[in-house]
């Protein structure tokens, strides 16, 4: 109910010219728009903050070009908020992961309009050509039917007793506790057979999963062959999608294992980065300055100004569950100026 409110209030400003006038008065911010993946199949419904349909992306990136807003790369608009050289009202285009419909899906479509993008690529899954296990893991308790599980037919020390499916609450619990298994008993490799076995226990066709290659990342081929075309960048996402405030030492191990794994791949060493999950503590951004990185994305849903800190850059993550009104409300600012207002 809340979100039809604001939509119905949105059109409102905007039929009164209010969106015009955001649009006048945050000229010389800067937009960086952020998105995930293109969904193969259901992807979308079952994340849709973070899969969109390759329609609607297709129906963003058109209303994108009709409204006017000028896309540039993100090196130009980090470099621009400093000295003040942006376009009016300028837009970045950023891309989290590094998923195959990506660049399978997403690059033809914003190639059709000239649009340069950014890909912030998380190296681990490059390399090991398997699926994302914690969503693929989400996605297969998500997908089943079954009600119930016995964890001892998983064979798995560990994991015994009956388990329920009814609710989205029963799913993220029993989510939360394998994943945890996962990541403190399994190694990447033997997570992904271990997933496969818990398919079978679901009732799910994990060949069928499999032949429709869901929720895998690119081929470092496939890297290869974009790194050199105009307009696409490769930066950085660190290698394991983690970034832990607890030392700076991993922090560097993982942002150097990433840098190098892409200069293997792209030839340039790459220095923007994107938060794994958005966040960050205030001790890291002089980690990041230290390690000569030039900015970094968050989550946090604002427009960036000249004052912006260039490693705490402002991002509004477009995604399926976002309307049309929405999104030119982002552009525009008045979705900041709404945030300010609700408090």
């Amino acid at each position: 109910m809340k979100k039809k409110i604001k939509i119905i209030i949105l059109y409102i400003l905007k039929y009164l010219g209010l969106f015009r006038l955001m649009r006048r008065r945050n000229r010389r911010k800067l937009c960086i728009l952020g998105y995930h993946g293109i969904s193969r199949l259901d992807e979308h419904c079952f994340q849709p903050a973070l899969f969109m349909t390759e329609p609607l992306f297709r129906h963003r990136m058109a209303r994108l070009s009709a409204l006017n807003y000028p896309v540039i790369p993100l090196d130009d608009a980090v470099n621009g908020l400093t000295d003040n050289s942006m376009p009016d009202n300028a837009v970045v285009i950023t891309f989290d992961d590094g998923w195959e419909g990506t660049f399978s899906r997403a690059i033809p479509i914003v190639q059709k309009y000239n649009f340069p993008i950014t890909i912030y690529i998380m190296s681990s899954y490059v390399e090991a050509r398997i699926p994302v296990l914690d969503v693929l893991l989400r996605y297969v308790l998500w997908k089943t039917a079954i009600i119930s599980l016995d964890l001892g037919q998983l064979d798995r020390d560990g994991l015994s007793g009956t388990v329920w499916l009814k609710s989205p609450r029963d799913r993220q619990q029993l989510y939360e506790k394998l994943l945890g298994y996962l990541e403190q008993e399994l190694s990447v490799k033997t997570g992904y057979h271990f997933i496969r076995e818990l398919c079978r226990e679901l009732d799910l066709d994990w060949e069928q999963l499999q032949s429709d290659r869901m929720f895998r990342l690119v081929s470092p081929e496939m890297i290869i062959k974009y790194s050199g075309i105009a307009g696409i960048d490769m930066e950085l996402h660190t290698h394991h999608h983690f970034f832990s405030g607890a030392s700076y030492e991993t922090c560097r191990e993982e942002i150097r294992e990433n840098q190098q794994k892409l200069l293997g791949w792209t030839g340039k060493k790459s220095r923007h980065f994107c938060y794994p999950s958005g966040w960050y503590e205030q001790k890291q951004i002089g980690w990041l300055k230290k390690l000569n990185i030039q900015s970094a994305v968050t989550v946090k849903p604002r427009l960036n100004g000249g004052d912006a800190n260039r490693w705490d850059l402002g991002r509004f993550l477009d995604g399926q569950n976002v309307s049309d009104i929405e999104f030119e409300a982002e552009l525009c600012g008045m979705g900041d100026l709404l945030r300010k207002l609700c408090g």
